[in-house]
C-alpha cells in the first residue's frame, strides 16, 4: 500500500511537470549577458542589412553600415555591464571570491575537453574493456560488491527490556522545515522531481506527504520506490590515467522524498543519540559539525590540553583507516549495536528496510544502465550511512577507552585515531600495541581490515630533543 502510494504520488508530480513546465535546451551559442536591448538592435540589423540586399543602393548600404557599428556598441556595453555586475556579486562573499581566484590560476588556462570515459582495466585478468555494459560491469563490482562475512557467531539473543523513548509521529511543521531546507534546484534523480516542485505544491501536498511519512514510520518500512537512484561516475582529478576503477568516484541522485524521510529520521537519530549519550564522548564530538575541521579542532584541543600539564608529557597518535568500510558493514552487527543501544524498535526496523533491496542505475557518457540491485551493506551516498557507521563501529572506541590508560580516541566516520601519551616513548610505544591488538581482535569479529599503506605514526612534542622521536612500535 505505501509503495503503490508513493507511486502515484511520483506519477502526479510528473504530470505537473510536463502540463505547466516547459522544457528549454540551452543553446551551445547562448550568452548570459544577453537581454532584450541585444536582441532588438540584432533584429534590426539583420533588417537593413535585408533592405539593403532588396534595393542594392549606397544609401541603404551606409545605414546598414551605421547601425552594425551601433549594435556592436550596445552589445559591448551590455557585455562590460554583465561582468561587473558579476565581479560585483563575487566580491560580496570571501567563498565567492576565492572559488573565482582558484578558476582563474588553474581552470581558466586549460582548453576546454570533451569529457570521455577510457577503457577499464579488469582487476584479475589482464583484460581492457571498450563496451558500456563490461565498464558498467567492472563498476558495480568495484562500488557495490559486498565481501562482508562477519563472524556473528558470538552475538547472542538478548532482550532489551528497556527502550529510550521515540516519538513515532512526525508533524506537518518537520516534513516543511525539511523540504524547504533543501535547496531548490539540487539535480534530479531518475523521476526528474525537483524540490522546487514540492516547494511550489508544498500546501497541497503537505498533508499527502505526512501521511505518507507517518506510514513508513509506524509500519517500520522504507518505500522500495524511495530506495532507487540515480548514479553518475565522474574522475578523480589529477589522475595519470583513468584505466583503473579506483580513479573515479561516484555522485548519487536520490528521490527527493526519499532525502525528506531520511532528513527527519537524522533528526530524531540524533536527538536520541545526545540525549541518551549512546555515542562515546570521541564520536559525539566529531559528529557534531561532520566537517573534517570540527575534528582538527578536537585533535588541537586535546593535544593542548595535554601540554598544559604540569608534567611534561609526549604525544603519539597512531592513524587508521578501513578499507573499503561502507562496503563492509554487516546488518547483522548493526541491527545488534542499535539493539544493545536501547534504540527503540521503530528507527532499527525502519534501518533494516532502508538497507536492503536498493536499486540504483550507472550514468557515464550520457547513457544510462538499468536499475539493478546493489550488494554494497552500507551505500556511501546518504548521510545517515555516516551515523549509522558510528554504530558499528562504536564497540572499537568503546573497548580502545576500556584499557584504562592514558589513551584518547578520535573517531570521523571510518578514520580512527588513536592518541596516547605519557613522559616516556617506550612506555607510549607499549600502550600503542596494546591498543593495536584491540582493532586486529574488532577487525576479526567485524569482517574488517585497515589499510596498512594508510597508517600514520604522528609526534607532537614541543622539545623534539628530549624524546626519542626515532622508536617505532
Amino acid at each position: 500500500m505505501i509503495n503503490d502510494r508513493v507511486c502515484k504520488i511520483i506519477r502526479v508530480l510528473q504530470k505537473i511537470i510536463e502540463k505547466f513546465i516547459l522544457l528549454t535546451k540551452s543553446s551551445n551559442w547562448a550568452r548570459d549577458f544577453w537581454n532584450q536591448s541585444c536582441f532588438e538592435v540584432v533584429m534590426k540589423s539583420r533588417r537593413l542589412r535585408i533592405i539593403w540586399k532588396t534595393q542594392d543602393t549606397s544609401e541603404a548600404w551606409n545605414e546598414y553600415l551605421k547601425y552594425n557599428d551601433h549594435k556592436n556598441k550596445i552589445i559591448q556595453q551590455t557585455k562590460c555591464t554583465h561582468f561587473r555586475s558579476q565581479m560585483h556579486e563575487l566580491c560580496e562573499t570571501l567563498k565567492s571570491i576565492w572559488r573565482f581566484a582558484k578558476w582563474v590560476r588553474i581552470e581558466s588556462q586549460l582548453s576546454k575537453k570533451l569529457s570521455q570515459f577510457s577503457s577499464l582495466k579488469w582487476s584479475d585478468i589482464d583484460h581492457m574493456t571498450t563496451t558500456f555494459e563490461e565498464k558498467i560491469e567492472i563498476l558495480r563490482e568495484k562500488f557495490f560488491f559486498s565481501s562482508s562475512q562477519a563472524n556473528v557467531n558470538n552475538i547472542a539473543e538478548s532482550f532489551i527490556s528497556l527502550t529510550v523513548s521515540f516519538n513515532s509521529r512526525i508533524t506537518e511543521d518537520e516534513v516543511k522545515q525539511t523540504i524547504r531546507r533543501v535547496k531548490a534546484d539540487k539535480a534530479l534523480d531518475a523521476s526528474d522531481i525537483s524540490n522546487r516542485v514540492l516547494q511550489a505544491n508544498l500546501a497541497e501536498l503537505i498533508s499527502v506527504l505526512t501521511s505518507l511519512f507517518n506510514a513508513c514510520v509506524i509500519h517500520k518500512y522504507h518505500s522500495k520506490q524511495l530506495k532507487k537512484t540515480q548514479t553518475i561516475v565522474l574522475r578523480k582529478s589529477k589522475k595519470s590515467d583513468y584505466i583503473d576503477s579506483k580513479t573515479y568516484r561516484l555522485i548519487a541522485l536520490l528521490n527527493i522524498m526519499s532525502k525528506a524521510l531520511k532528513s527527519i529520521m537524522i533528526k530524531r537519530l540524533n536527538d536520541i543519540v545526545k540525549t541518551h549519550h549512546m555515542l562515546s564522548n570521541a564520536q559525539m564530538k566529531a559528529k557534531c559539525k561532520w566537517f573534517v575541521i570540527s575534528t582538527l579542532d578536537l585533535l588541537i584541543d586535546q593535544v593542548h590540553t595535554v601540554w598544559d600539564c604540569e608534567i611534561k608529557y609526549v604525544i603519539f597518535m597512531l592513524s587508521l583507516d578501513v578499507i573499503e568500510a561502507f562496503n563492509q558493514v554487516s546488518h547483522v552487527r548493526l541491527l545488534h549495536t542499535l539493539k544493545m543501544k536501547r534504540t527503540s524498535s521503530y528507527i532499527i526496523e525502519w534501518t533494516r528496510s532502508f538497507l536492503k533491496n536498493q536499486e540504483t542505475s550507472l550514468t557515464f557518457n550520457e547513457q544510462t544502465s538499468d536499475m539493478r540491485e546493489i550488494n554494497a551493506d552500507i551505500s556511501q551516498r546518504s548521510f545517515i550511512s555516516s551515523i549509522l557507521f558510528l554504530f558499528f563501529n562504536a564497540s572499537l572506541i568503546e573497548k580502545c577507552e576500556a584499557l584504562r590508560i592514558k589513551i584518547e580516541v578520535l573517531n570521523f566516520v571510518d578514520d580512527i585515531n588513536i592518541l596516547v601519551y605519557d613522559r616516556f616513548t617506550e612506555e607510549i610505544c607499549k600502550t600503542l600495541s596494546k591498543a593495536h591488538d584491540v582493532c586486529e581482535k574488532w577487525t576479526r569479529t567485524h569482517d574488517a581490515t585497515f589499510a596498512s599503506e594508510k597508517y600514520e605514526f604522528t609526534h607532537f612534542t614541543r622539545k623534539s630533543k628530549k624524546f626519542d622521536m626515532m622508536i617505532n612500535i
